[in-house]
């Protein structure tokens, strides 16, 4: 249900709010580069990552970019789910099992907490602000809704 509603929210905001892939274009990453990408982070990804990449391979929400899977990883994939995470545990900004999916200028860091998984293989998403660190949604797919549904929170 929450997938619908995402979908119908992202086909219904402007170009200015939310700027993904356009489902139409294959701009998903294949199962190979998946595998080696859950290989590098040493987590699966959930259920509702996976559909956002392979429906949209990525973007942005109010300006703010959602780190998605890049055919290739190298330095200057700095959008790439393992090029932000490797960075933040490495800086120990995160738990080492932690994925991160969005940072922004405000210092926050959004990411994916496998520690606690769902019935449905999805982890929460927490919210870390320098040593402060809330639970902001149960899975990715309510933290994009969240994300462009409220820019302020």
């Amino acid at each position: 249900m929450i997938l619908d509603d995402l979908k119908k929210l992202i086909e219904d905001s402007s170009d200015d709010d939310v700027e993904f892939g356009d489902p139409s274009c294959d701009l998903s990453p294949t199962g190979a580069r998946i595998q080696e990408t859950e290989g590098a982070l040493g987590v699966a990804l959930p259920p509702s990552y996976l559909w956002f990449v392979q429906n949209y391979g990525g973007g942005e929400v109010y300006g703010e970019e959602i780190y998605s899977i890049y055919p290739a990883l190298s330095e200057e994939s700095v959008g790439d789910i393992v090029y932000q995470t490797r960075w933040a545990r490495q800086k120990k900004l995160v738990k080492p099992d932690a994925v991160v999916v969005c940072s922004n200028d405000f210092g926050e860091i959004f990411y994916l907490d496998p520690s606690e998984t769902d019935i449905d293989g999805e982890y929460p998403v927490v919210v870390k602000a320098g040593e402060n660190e809330i639970r902001y949604a149960a899975s990715f797919a309510e933290f994009l809704f969240k994300r462009i549904s409220d820019p302020e929170g």
